[in-house]
């Protein structure tokens, strides 16, 4: 997918002090396109708002049927450390580079 082709606006933000990161929904338009995968939109989201990309985790990404349009609920955490704690394993897998995904993947059904 061409990375130009679609576009993402912050439609809410909150500040979660508490656990260390800020919670927000996403607005993706990519009409005539395929929904961008989660990775796309941690690289969109890491160069829009200047946030290492190991720090930012797509929770939920919905489609809306036959509009072109998503929406993505989107934790980006202070710190990595508080990431590893409060975001499950299968968020953590989801939210891999699809290459390395894959790879995880294959090694879990190894045992």
């Amino acid at each position: 997918m061409s990375k130009s082709s679609w576009s993402l606006e912050i439609m809410q933000e909150k500040e979660n002090r508490l656990i260390g990161r800020r919670e927000l929904v996403v607005n993706i338009k990519h009409i005539g396109l395929g929904t961008p995968s989660r990775y796309e939109i941690r690289e969109r989201l890491s160069k829009m708002l200047s946030v290492p990309l190991e720090l930012i985790y797509v929770r939920s990404l919905r489609t809306e049927y036959g509009k072109g349009e998503s929406f993505a609920e989107v934790h980006i955490y202070k710190d990595q450390k508080r990431a590893l704690e409060f975001e499950p394993e299968y968020i953590r897998i989801r939210n891999l580079p699809p290459e390395e995904r894959k790879k995880v993947l294959e090694s879990m059904k190894r045992g």
